[in-house]
């Protein structure tokens, strides 16, 4: 016989209840989003596959990326599809390899077809030099133009051609050359025994006579000229190059200050009468009265030594005096040679 309620404390009733009937708890309320994110989860299903299952995909499934092209037809609603093309991707190692092939390949043709030789050079600003002269001396014909060097070329011309003064020299595919030259200015033509032997520029280079060309001074000389400071002797030059195996431009082998004082006497010497260069004595020439007159190599106070010129000349033909030399190479110390 069961116990009865009443004779039982509160613990052995809620005791006596759970055992007569099962516990019956509420489900505790979720949000709505989280209810629908637990029934999406359990709908998914995981399954595992063995390795065979793990094939390559096969060319139905390839052409599922395949990209398709509608084209509208003429007809409202209506389009025609085209073939389908595969995507294709490359990976940058297969494009550098192509660009590599590529590259490999304009450079065998650039270094091996004729159409890249030089057969020609482009000249400008030449007048007495011609291209084939240029050509000649450096050698390029037959040269394949990825192998020319623009400044080796240029310092070839600057030391083959001294009446150069500068050169500008670009290459051009497939095969051009072009030299820009800018020819030196003669200033004076160099005698000796009445043989003309070179030109030489305002700034002292002299170079061989080539053409022709207005010159304003002729200069007859009785030797060499006056070199200039650290000037160096031909074969100098040729061994120092031969040595560094690089050519060398020109080097001045004229005082620029004997070139200003020629064209200073320009003006001043009577005309009709030849410019004369004695190593001695100077410049100078032979006066219309029959003596010379040398003015020295320096064109500093040359204005001075004209004047003075004038007064000893004066108190010579006063005196009935007939000298064959007057030396003024000194300002402070003139002095005039008689006959014997």
């Amino acid at each position: 016989m069961a116990p009865r309620y009443e004779n039982m404390t509160r613990a052995d009733q809620v005791r006596a209840r759970r055992s007569i009937e099962p516990a019956r708890r509420k489900p505790i309320p979720q949000p709505e989003k989280y209810s629908r994110r637990n029934a999406e989860s359990s709908a998914r299903v995981t399954v595992r596959r063995s390795d065979q299952s793990m094939a390559k995909p096969t060319s139905a499934a390839y052409s599922q990326h395949r990209r398709k092209y509608y084209v509208p037809a003429g007809a409202p609603g209506t389009e025609i599809r085209l073939p389908a093309l595969p995507t294709v991707k490359l990976s940058w190692r297969l494009a550098s390899a192509l660009l590599a092939i590529l590259a490999l390949v304009g450079i065998y043709m650039v270094n091996s077809s004729p159409n890249f030789m030089v057969s020609s050079i482009n000249l400008s600003g030449a007048v007495r030099v011609s291209a084939q002269e240029i050509l000649n001396t450096i050698d390029l014909e037959g040269t394949q133009i990825i192998k020319l060097t623009p400044e080796q070329i240029r310092q070839k011309i600057a030391a083959a051609f001294p009446d150069v003064e500068d050169v500008q020299v670009s290459v051009d595919f497939p095969a051009e050359v072009k030299v820009a030259v800018k020819e030196r200015i003669p200033a004076i033509t160099w005698y000796e025994n009445d043989t003309p032997l070179y030109w030489v520029d305002e700034q002292g280079y002299s170079f061989p006579i080539r053409g022709e060309a207005s010159i304003p001074m002729a200069v007859h000389a009785a030797g060499e000229p006056p070199r200039p400071l650290g000037y160096q002797t031909a074969q100098t030059e040729a061994a120092e190059a031969e040595s560094a195996k690089t050519p060398s431009a020109p080097l001045p082998s004229v005082d620029p200050g004997f070139v200003e004082m020629v064209l200073k006497l320009r003006g001043i010497m009577p005309s009709g009468t030849a410019l004369l260069y004695d190593p001695e004595n100077g410049l100078g020439w032979t006066d219309p009265n029959g003596w010379q007159v040398f003015l020295g190599t320096v064109p500093a106070d040359i204005d001075l030594k004209m004047a003075e010129y004038q007064v000893i000349v004066a108190s010579l033909l006063e005196r009935n005096l007939h000298p064959v030399l007057i030396n003024l190479e000194y300002l402070h110390a003139p002095y005039y040679r008689l006959e014997h």
